[in-house]
């Protein structure tokens, strides 16, 4: 990557894109103003100490993203027992679930910093309201990707390089996958509200209950109970959709009957254009840049899967989702401190006070790199054990293990990349990273992994080295952009 040229990119989209644009009025439900319920929520977070309130607001959020690793955990041990063809179905599976989910962010991502402003203005009509719409698109856009990921699984099994057994087993579990995908819409969305408005504890009280009801029902299903012999792979899928349900009926019940800054009510969920399309103007650019950093992962993961190694095709594939996965643990503290950062950001913008959310944004960064220290060792020491725990082939265990203790060294740059993207994305400057993000996918992630893998004959290792330089340049472009202050006069 030619990082003077991403510099001048990212400053030209900069200049075209940070002044104010036009704000939409607001539009509030018709029901009498009642008292700000969003002011025990949002006190903490506009006055007084910073650092313990980016503390409390995380401590949720990274429960609740534990949670998440522990399903996906569960999904890998499941399939590793069963076989690597399974563990490739799970992981083809998951890549999927992330692009669903970098469409879902249209949705998420716009909701939060509305509402977040809203609640930063003491307007918790608007905050509801935003909120009913957020649902409704929401709903939408998960229908629509199931339909669309249904027809065209077989197309991405192709494009991955999967065959014969491996191939129908993904397909057919990703199919059955797609089917929660409305939910997990909804329940993204309705989350992201909620931590808008402050509330992290919410999201965190549901998604444990659901979570519970996964680890069941994909054993059961999976492996049978008493008798029954169980359904096999599949049966992850099915537990997975199940929860996925779950989870979106459970938000739905507690925002209409326990809603505290924002509620849902059936008389306010009339499509409303104007609050949608600033959704959307909003999410939009942030769905497409998560887009583009999929669309890099999924070059990778071809290139991954066509390196010249020592193992067979299916055992790297199968080595490099377990790392994957394993290490998606590592940057948990940084995704809840994306999260707070996003709401810290909004809320204080929203109450006009941007020296704080700078400084909040800051203290998130510094919280999390003493959280990514540990993951990093954890990383290191911990690699030969927690691959043999996610598979029980030798073959795997081996080639990945070097790889996996290699990445914990660039945690300290991921970290601050994922919290930036957070603080941006909260003021709604999500416009410029998507150049960041091309570049570093394109200049740097898959030429480098094609180095690493084809040239250096390096293996697995080889081609995550693309990876570690793309992680490293963005982050420092990413806190260039934050460190200008645009954001601050971007409007939502």
């Amino acid at each position: 990557m030619e990082v003077p040229s991403a510099k001048e990119k990212s400053a030209e989209l900069a200049a075209a894109t940070v002044e104010p644009e036009a704000a939409t009025p607001a539009i509030v439900c018709d029901e009498p103003a009642s008292a700000p319920l969003s002011d025990t929520l949002s006190r903490p977070l506009l006055e007084g100490p910073i650092r313990p309130a980016v503390f409390w607001l995380s401590l949720p959020i990274l429960g609740e993203q534990v949670l998440n690793a522990a399903i996906a955990w569960n999904d890998t041990f499941l399939a590793g027992r069963i076989s690597a063809s399974a563990t490739g179905a799970v992981g083809f599976a998951s890549y999927v679930s992330w692009l669903m989910t970098m469409l879902f962010a249209m949705v998420s991502i716009g909701a939060t910093a509305i509402v977040s402003r809203a609640i930063g203005a003491k307007s918790d009509r608007e905050a509801s309201h935003a909120t009913n719409q957020a649902f409704v698109l929401a709903l939408f856009v998960g229908a629509a990707g199931t339909v669309v990921i249904s027809l065209i699984a077989p197309g991405f099994a192709h494009l991955l390089n999967l065959h014969g057994e491996t191939a129908a087993i993904a397909v057919q579990y990703l199919r059955i996958d797609a089917i929660g995908y409305a939910g997990a819409s909804m329940s993204f969305a309705l989350a992201a509200c909620l931590r808008g408005a402050g509330d992290t504890r919410t999201p965190l009280k549901i998604l444990g209950a659901v979570n519970v009801m996964n680890f069941a029902f994909s054993w059961m299903l999976t492996f049978g109970i008493g008798s029954w012999p169980g359904i096999g792979v599949s049966g992850i899928a099915w537990g997975t959709t199940a929860a996925r349900w779950a989870g979106a009926l459970g938000f739905v019940y507690l925002l209409q009957r326990q809603g505290k800054a924002v509620r849902l009510a059936a008389a306010h969920m009339q499509p409303d254009r104007s609050m949608i399309w600033r959704m959307v103007r909003v999410g939009a650019p942030a769905s497409l840049d998560g887009l583009l950093s999929f669309s890099g992962h999924f070059v990778f993961m071809s290139i991954v899967n066509r390196v010249p190694s020592e193992f067979p095709t299916e055992v790297i594939y199968a080595a490099h989702i377990v790392g994957i996965r394993i290490e998606s643990l590592s940057y948990l503290p940084a995704n809840a401190y994306m999260h707070a950062a996003s709401t810290m950001v909004g809320q204080n913008l929203g109450a006009g006070q941007p020296d704080r959310a700078r400084l909040a944004t800051h203290e998130c960064v510094r919280q999390t790199l003493v959280l990514m220290l540990a993951s990093a060792a954890v990383l290191y020491f911990g690699a030969a054990w927690m691959y043999r725990f996610l598979s029980s082939d030798p073959d795997v265990v081996r080639c990945g293990v070097p790889a996996l203790q290699a990445l914990a060294f660039f945690q300290f740059v991921l970290g601050p990349l994922i919290v930036f993207i957070g603080a941006l994305r909260g003021a709604g400057d999500t416009r410029v990273p998507i150049l960041i993000t091309f570049a570093g996918m394109a200049f740097l992630r898959i030429p480098g992994a094609l180095f690493g893998g084809f040239v250096l004959k390096w293996g697995l290792l080889g081609a995550w080295l693309g990876m570690f330089a793309d992680l490293t340049v963005r982050s420092v472009l990413m806190w260039l952009r934050f460190r200008s202050g645009r954001w601050q006069r971007i409007r939502v």
